[in-house]
């Protein structure tokens, strides 16, 4: 058994029985139940047999599908084989068929046996019970051997239900006994239930921990963090790893499978590196592009880490800061003769549901013109800025940007994730603002953005100046054609090839700008 160490730490003042070697040895499987496509031909890794498949079909405008796989291996230091039940939500897959944002709380299904009081997030609740029976039907290959139940990210939660509904004593939906004694991995998972639920999961589930990269006082990995409202207690043991930052502090590089396995000292697997191709349409820059991916990744960290040490932004200087429901959402930066807007994605689990997941279509008016736009990308952007709710998001970048401007003749917006969708409305709306001219949009994995209405009012204002950068590879790019109501802005500008040390799902932002980089 790996021991708690000094690079792991818990709030529970007990000691703890996390084991680093089974972690490492877990999340792998957590992350092929998330991204593969296809179960029945998993490769899973060597040592490793796979049992059963486990899934439930997706219910569309509610939740995703569940996928999963039971397997039987060696874990950690064990000298006798153990089973894994790893459970996947792939990130696409929710954005497809989740669009209610915020995550509303219910009771607790009767399984649970839970005390008056204990609240659980309703989604997650209507996934589990859609996927418990072909979990529980899996286990008739368990065989007797000892069973652990893992899940990363948006499946973490799934992961700690199914650990508290195969408690010892508790029954399936078919009679079935459950096995007892299971252990439950997660990792970057965020809050799902009220403290009432998730005080009495640690209790029946003592050996459920909740992994997280960083600690309290050096916050890495913003997703899990607490949510708000009723439901703002995480599942199980919360179980932090000390890691310094790297130098892209931006999230998809410190919630990935790869950055946790190094934070538990193991060794990570990436995929090969692939040089490729950057698209080149007209009147698109690759050195702006490159300047502007990193400039969205210092937004980043203006909000994760402000007082960190800033990459190279070279000829940028950091200006201010501009909040969103009062944290940082956009940054501007000025050179001798351009200021550009960056806008960051989400960062927290709270912020990928109310807004991300917000994705159903909404009509807002903009210089007297209405269209359909991504309700959370404009809840955001025409939001408050701050908790008294006096002036909106827009209202003071609007301001920051006119009083930053000075005799500079080049204004920029870009964005990344949701803040590409961000940067392209408030493109618009700024163009039609004032007499002042936006003079290129950049984006990069935006989320969708609007319909066919804005497309065409975008297409319209800015002709061959508005380039969505997007990889071949990324999911969160494809959602605009996938997604009812939608369209694809113009122009589209495809980015191809692997960089080093890449990572699922392929939607980072170091990971863009390595590919744009004009060096290689």
């Amino acid at each position: 058994m790996s021991p708690l160490n000094n690079r792991y730490s818990t709030l529970d003042a007990s000691d703890s029985n996390f084991d680093s070697a089974i972690a490492v040895d877990l999340l792998p499987l957590a992350q092929l139940a998330m991204t593969s496509d296809d179960l029945a031909n998993v490769f899973l890794p060597p040592g490793w047999n796979k049992l059963a498949i486990v899934n439930c079909a997706p219910q569309p405008y509610q939740y995703p599908g569940v996928k999963g796989f039971l397997a039987s291996g060696r874990v950690g230091d064990d000298t006798s084989t153990s089973v894994v039940l790893a459970l996947g939500i792939d990130w696409s897959d929710w954005m497809q068929y989740y669009l209610n944002g915020p995550i509303q709380g219910t009771l607790a299904s009767p399984w649970a046996s839970a005390p008056s009081g204990s609240l659980i997030s309703f989604t997650y609740n209507a996934m589990y019970n859609a996927v418990r029976h072909s979990l529980w039907d899996s286990l008739k290959f368990l065989s007797g051997m000892k069973l652990r139940v893992t899940g990363v990210s948006l499946s973490g939660p799934l992961a700690q239900m199914a650990a508290l509904d195969l408690r010892a004593g508790n029954q399936g939906p078919n009679q079935q006994n459950a096995p007892g004694d299971v252990e439950s991995y997660a990792f970057s998972t965020g809050a799902i239930a009220n403290s009432t639920f998730a005080t009495y999961l640690k209790s029946k589930v003592p050996n459920s921990y909740s992994v997280v990269a960083g600690t309290e006082a050096n916050k890495i990995d913003f997703f899990p963090l607490d949510g708000s409202g009723e439901l703002d207690s995480e599942l199980g043991e919360l179980i932090e790893l000390a890691s310094p930052l790297p130098e892209f502090d931006v999230p998809w590089v410190e919630r990935s499978a790869d950055f946790y396995i190094k934070a538990m000292d193991g060794a990570p697997t990436p995929p090969p590196t692939q040089s490729g191709t950057v698209e080149q349409a007209s009147g698109f820059s690759r050195q702006l592009a490159f300047q502007f991916a990193n400039l969205c990744a210092v937004s980043y960290q203006r909000f994760q880490h402000p007082n960190a040490q800033t990459m190279n932004i070279s000829p940028y200087s950091v200006g201010k800061s501009i909040t969103a429901s009062s944290v940082n959402f956009a940054t501007i930066y000025t050179s001798v003769d351009s200021l550009t807007v960056a806008f960051r994605g989400a960062c927290t689990w709270q912020e990928f549901a109310d807004y991300v997941s917000n994705s159903q279509t909404k009509t807002v008016s903009i210089d007297g013109t209405n269209v359909s736009v991504h309700s959370g990308a404009a809840n955001l952007l025409y939001g408050p800025s701050d908790a008294n709710g006096s002036t909106t998001f827009k209202e003071r970048l609007f301001k920051e940007i006119e009083a930053a401007l000075g005799d500079r003749t080049n204004i920029y917006f870009t964005g990344h994730d949701l803040g590409g969708a961000v940067a392209n409305l408030a493109a618009l709306d700024f163009e039609t603002y004032n007499s002042l001219s936006v003079t290129s949009v950049y984006t990069f994995g935006a989320t969708p953005t609007g319909g066919p209405d804005f497309n065409n009012v975008m297409a319209n204002t800015f002709n061959k100046s508005c380039f969505q950068v997007n990889r071949s590879t990324d999911p969160f790019a494809k959602l605009s054609t996938l997604l009812i109501g939608y369209a694809s802005l113009n122009t589209q500008v495809s980015v191809t090839g692997t960089p080093a040390n890449d990572c699922y799902p392929y939607h980072s932002i170091k990971s863009y700008s390595n590919l744009l980089d004009p060096k290689e």
